[in-house]
């Protein structure tokens, strides 16, 4: 079967182009797809960058400073900082 380009008379029998009938539908759902997988990888990226994110808190505040604690504090491995005694 031959291919039908863009501007051949579409095969549906209605007359116009290819590209102005069912032409169209097939460049929409091209379009859909790529705005799909776009839309996907963007998500992924933003929750990676929210985790690498999150983790590197974590592991700046979760271990006690060393050396003394300063006058009046108390380390907080909840919090990851210094609280008032």
């Amino acid at each position: 079967m031959k291919k039908v380009g863009r501007n051949d008379v579409c095969p549906c029998g209605s007359g116009k182009k290819y590209k102005n009938c069912h032409g169209i539908k097939a460049m929409v759902s091209r379009q859909g797809n790529k705005i799909f997988w776009m839309i996907g990888i963007l998500i992924v990226l933003f929750i990676s960058a929210i985790y690498g994110l999150y983790n590197k808190s974590e592991e700046n505040g979760s271990t006690r400073p060393e050396g003394q604690a300063p006058a009046g504090k108390v380390w907080s491995a909840a919090h990851g900082h210094w609280h008032d005694a």
